[in-house]
């Protein structure tokens, strides 16, 4: 899995599969029923640590779903994007800016696919996917493709409460724009991203959510675990909510490193850190 993740970490998985359609999917589902194996679904890996150990059962990879379309251009100058959950959001926000649809830039820079930040709400300082997504396609448990509209989901920080199931794509309302504005906008951001995150490391972006009134990062930095290490996993010196691979840095090394920053920030600074990265994979 170490292959499939941005940590560059993680161990076997029983078996992955690579869907090329609703067909497909549908029927790995129905197999996975029959036999009782779990199942777990792999967008870009961006934002999960999976464990030593691996995972068990089905991993369902969905890059090969990375269409994007524009569906329909509104009367009030709002322009529907349809785009598959194995897209990138790097793509997206390019495709976004070649068609002069502004409303994503605040994504410049976030790695990861369309499903995942669905899925987790992602976002910046500048915005999230609940400002901008309109409606998410999904398939149930069962094989039904179901739409979802917006006004039914609940969003939360760095979460999105939708039925069980799997995460298809989405569809956003965005408006036109100048390109030129559009992206000097992403540039900028992206400029801000690099200045202060280790953009380019193997991480999993932001370990923990931001408690309220304070970031993560600052409270990491203030009980003095910045530069901290454990094998090859380190708090990040440039940015301390992220922990970075140096090499060959294993699961239980960042678990280790999760717990002593928890125990230390609720120590000294009696704030409860909570995981914003998903932990995959048993033992």
């Amino acid at each position: 899995m170490k292959n499939y993740t941005s940590f560059k970490i993680g161990g076997v998985a029983d078996i992955m599969v690579f869907p090329q359609d609703l067909h497909d999917l549908s029927n790995i589902l129905k197999i996975a029923e029959e036999e009782r194996i779990s199942v777990f679904i792999l967008g870009k890996g961006t934002n999960i640590l999976v464990k030593d150990s691996g995972v068990r059962g089905i991993v369902v990879n969905l890059q090969r779903f990375d269409k994007i379309m524009v569906v329909s251009e509104e009367d009030n100058d709002e322009t529907l994007l349809f785009a598959e959950a194995g897209v990138s959001l790097t793509r997206l926000l390019n495709f976004a800016a070649t068609h002069n649809l502004s409303g994503l830039e605040f994504a410049s820079g976030i790695p990861g696919s369309v499903g995942g930040a669905i899925f987790m709400n992602a976002g910046s300082f500048d915005g999230a996917i609940k400002d901008t997504i309109k409606s998410v396609r999904m398939m149930k448990m069962d094989g039904e493709v179901i739409e979802i509209d917006r006004n039914d989901i609940k969003f939360s920080y760095r979460n999105t409460r939708l039925p069980k199931g799997i995460i298809l794509g989405g569809a956003f309302g965005l408006h036109r724009g100048n390109n030129k504005k559009i992206k000097d906008k992403m540039k900028r951001l992206m400029e801000i991203r690099k200045e202060t995150q280790p953009v380019g490391a193997p991480s999993a972006g932001s370990i923990f959510k931001n408690p309220e009134g304070i970031a993560a990062g600052e409270l990491i930095e203030l009980v003095g675990l910045k530069g901290f290490r454990i094998g090859d996993a380190e708090v990040s010196m440039k940015h301390a909510n992220f922990i970075v691979n140096k090499g060959k840095a294993l699961a239980k090394d960042v678990l280790s490193l999760i717990n002593i920053v928890k125990e230390r920030v609720k120590r000294e600074k009696g704030v409860e850190l909570k995981l914003e990265i998903k932990v995959v994979g048993k033992g």
